[in-house]
């Protein structure tokens, strides 16, 4: 009697066991941890751990291409600048008035190209490229008003081609959508790095 008390015992600790480590997730998504970094190094890394190697040798090709026979570029700029003088407006995302990232997220959407409404988020799409590389149709991020923050708080799009000095269309906070230089100490003091968006090239 006493051998089977201790049995029953033994059976209810190894099902309570088993129970508890059925709700311990075995491993933790990588997208869910890099979803929330906004400056890029380790998102790049771990961004091309998950794709595969047909993907990357798209990526790869999508990466080198070129913007000056590019005529889907060529609409995104033209569309880019029909919004000229529009106010800027927090969270605006019509002509009544666009913030940055709502100002470059209905240009490309005019393209069926989505991106995220906000600046950060929108850095996380694409294929970072280095400075030497920017070309017409790239987004361009810089950090907020702090400049010694790291998190990207403004976007723009690039309407210039590579090896010319960079100028970017955005939508600021002072004066609305309008045309800016990289040079200017302002923005190359914020700037943070540019992104290719693949499918302005397929």
């Amino acid at each position: 009697m006493l051998k089977k008390a201790v049995f029953i015992l033994f059976i209810l600790i190894f099902c309570n066991t088993i129970k508890g480590f059925a709700q311990v997730p075995l491993f933790i998504e990588l997208e869910d941890t890099t979803s929330i970094t906004i400056d890029t190094a380790k998102y790049s890394q771990t961004k091309s751990k998950l794709i595969n190697k047909s993907t990357q040798n798209i990526t790869t090709s999508t990466f080198k291409g070129n913007s000056r026979t590019n005529t889907r570029i060529d609409s995104l700029v033209i569309i880019a600048h029909q919004y000229m003088g529009n106010r800027y407006r927090r969270g605006g995302a019509t002509t009544a008035g666009f913030d940055c990232s709502g100002y470059t997220m209905t240009v490309f959407k005019q393209l069926n190209i989505k991106l995220p409404h906000t600046s950060a988020g929108q850095g996380l799409i694409g294929i970072t490229i280095n400075q030497q590389n920017i070309q017409k149709g790239d987004l361009i991020l810089f950090r907020g008003g702090n400049r010694r923050s790291r998190r990207i708080g403004h976007v723009g799009i690039v309407i210039t081609e590579k090896g010319e000095p960079v100028r970017f269309i955005h939508s600021s906070t002072s004066e609305g959508v309008r045309i800016d230089n990289l040079n200017a100490s302002y923005y190359r003091n914020r700037y943070v790095k540019s992104v290719r968006i693949p499918e302005l090239y397929r």
